[in-house]
């Protein structure tokens, strides 16, 4: 799951880089102010569906599965692939509800650090061009494309991030893997300071009563 994930969220990390070198001045001029007003926000909520495809093989794969995010400064609340997992502080929660077992294991930067907005911003400044696709009028709003070129990677060929010209929000982001695959995830809901639960971004026991945590 967290290699899943990590592709949506490097491509929305990237998206919102803006410090990005080798990117045009109109492409850069979006993505400097899709970051800023991410900024000024206390926290964000992301619904999305998450399309992979391999028609590499026989027959073809495809999956379509639905999840949510909410990040707030350093930590996240996801579900995902039926999978709920919480990041508070420097220990990452994984609940899951079938096996009514709670793992708790150390945050290890590499793996999820593109959650953070913080870690987002200085994370990915530099690794990618971009520039823009085209600029295309969808169910009424305009919409702008972008492609992200990995400067070096032995697995990503592509990103392309889709954002709402108006509002910035990001819509969609898709992967071309070099091994043919293609990574979708559409954005459903893009929400700045959702109303929330108060402890939504904080692992309490008490609402996981008989659950083994493996700590």
């Amino acid at each position: 799951m967290k290699g899943i994930i990590s592709i949506f969220i490097i491509g929305l990390a990237t998206s919102l880089s803006v410090q990005a070198q080798n990117t045009s001045a109109k492409a850069k001029q979006y993505l400097a102010k899709a970051s800023s007003r991410l900024a000024a926000n206390d926290h964000l909520y992301l619904a999305f569906t998450y399309t992979f495809e391999n028609n590499k093989v026989e027959p073809p794969v495809v999956q379509t599965e639905e999840g949510n995010i909410a990040i707030k400064e350093e930590d996240f609340h996801l579900n995902f692939l039926g999978t709920e997992q919480i990041k508070q502080g420097n220990k990452i929660y994984t609940i899951l509800k079938e096996d009514e077992e709670v793992q708790v294991t150390e945050y290890e930067e590499n793996e999820s650090q593109a959650v953070s907005p913080v870690s987002i911003l200085n994370s990915y400044q530099k690794g990618y061009s971009y520039k823009i696709e085209k600029t295309v009028k969808e169910k009424g709003k305009d919409m702008v494309y972008i492609i992200l070129k990995p400067n070096i990677s032995e697995d990503v060929d592509r990103i392309q991030v889709v954002l709402e010209k108006k509002t910035l929000k990001v819509k969609m982001v898709k992967q071309w893997a070099k091994n043919g695959t293609i990574t979708t995830f559409d954005i459903t809901e893009f929400t700045p300071n959702k109303k929330l639960p108060k402890d939504y971004f904080v692992f309490n026991k008490a609402n996981y009563e008989g659950y083994y945590i493996a700590e």
